[in-house]
């Protein structure tokens, strides 16, 4: 997958919608008030990559079952569930798995 279809992917979901953060795409959908979530993905174009805001407990699951595709962004925020996915080696199954939980964690519904 690359970044392009992994980007035309997540704004095909009902609600997300994508704006500026530093520099990175960035993606959010709507509460059930109908007001924008936190952040649920950043999508990193030059590194083929993804960020998806999981708890630490969804990283290590994902990680676990695909360690080269799901693992922790190398910082604070790696600690704390922010997880890199690696676009080459995702398949649409296992992002839009992926998304949805993370989408869930922001207060985003779909």
């Amino acid at each position: 997958m690359t970044s392009a279809t992994a980007r035309d992917l997540v704004l095909s979901l009902e609600g997300v919608t994508e704006h500026d953060h530093f520099g990175k795409g960035a993606y959010r959908g709507r509460t059930a008030k109908g007001k924008p979530s936190k952040i649920f993905m950043t999508l990193w174009i030059e590194e083929q990559r993804a960020v998806l805001m999981l708890t630490a407990e969804q990283q290590a699951d994902l990680h676990g079952r695909h360690p080269k595709v799901f693992f922790p962004v190398p910082n604070k925020w790696g600690e704390h569930g922010a997880t890199f996915v690696e676009l080459s080696a995702v398949t649409e199954k296992m992002l839009r798995e992926a998304i949805a939980i993370a989408q869930e964690n922001a207060g985003a519904v779909s």
